[in-house]
């Protein structure tokens, strides 16, 4: 299962919840990079309900390193199955599940555009994402499948019409994002999980907030990417959508409404977890 790394100066090597693992680093320019850890993930795990893993079938869609599915995995869960699209991506999370102790509770799969294809007519008790969502017009040349949509909301979006066939009775579902919105939080995100939610709901916003036009992709190279940039901004000022805002969301496959609270401490879109210093 393991892989051949790249060189010790190529790659970041970061520890979140007793795991090591192993990414590119952040000055890779490849468009296959294998994003380093951010606060996104620490604010995920520490959102993570404690207890409610014991035996669990998890899904997770995206795992990038398998920083999410490893900690699943380490939490209680029976077995993980981790959907990938990115070759790289698979390579480095295979690395870092086999180094972390728990390649015989997780299973990598090959990920597809039509995001539950390769799971189809399975369900699972705790389905969990981190997904793309930085605001790129279609054909943005950024991270690979990593197009979230003029507001970045396109993946939660199509994670949350497969929810309900994909989720146990009385499951749940976690996901980490960036929300669009304006001055009063993210009510883009809000809108789209009374539209497409299976159930209750929770959103909890980090009090840190950043420009949305601040977190537009800026496009690299191509006749058309300075009109397309204004494109962007230009749809995004008329949808209102001023701020992004870094949520997690907790969804229940059991009647409720939608609550949204602000989280107890501070996780900012774009601060990037430490290294860990000296030779691996």
């Amino acid at each position: 299962m393991a892989m051949a790394m790249p060189a010790e100066r190529d790659r970041r090597v970061s520890q979140l919840a007793g795991s090591t693992i192993v990414t590119d680093r952040l000055d890779h320019t490849r468009p296959d990079q294998v994003l380093p850890l951010f606060d996104e993930q620490r604010f995920f795990l520490d959102e993570l309900p404690r207890g409610t893993l014991d035996g669990a079938r998890v899904l997770e869609i995206g795992a990038g390193s398998g920083v999410l599915s490893i900690a699943l995995a380490k939490a209680g869960a029976a077995r993980v199955t981790a959907l990938e699209i990115n070759p790289r991506a698979m390579d480095f999370a295979a690395f870092n599940i086999e180094r972390n102790g728990v390649a015989d509770r997780v299973e990598l799969v090959p990920g597809d555009r039509s995001i539950y294809r390769p799971v189809w007519g399975r369900r699972f008790d705790y389905i969990i994402s981190n997904p793309p969502f930085m605001p790129a017009p279609p054909g943005a040349l950024y991270h690979l499948h990593s197009d979230a949509g003029w507001v970045g909301l396109d993946f939660v979006e199509a994670i949350l019409r497969g929810l309900d066939g994909h989720l146990a009775d009385g499951g749940r579902a976690q996901l980490v994002t960036g929300a669009p919105g304006g001055e009063d939080g993210p009510a883009h995100l809000c809108d789209l999980i009374r539209r497409r939610s299976p159930g209750a709901a929770t959103v909890v916003v980090s009090p840190l907030r950043a420009l949305f036009t601040d977190c537009a992709v800026r496009l690299k190279g191509g006749p058309d990417a300075a009109a397309r940039m204004h494109e962007l901004r230009r749809r995004a000022a008329q949808a209102g959508a001023t701020h992004m805002y870094l949520c997690v969301v907790h969804l229940r496959k059991t009647p409720g409404p939608l609550e949204v609270r602000t989280a107890k401490q501070p996780y900012d879109l774009d601060r990037l977890l430490p290294a860990v210093e000296g030779p691996r």
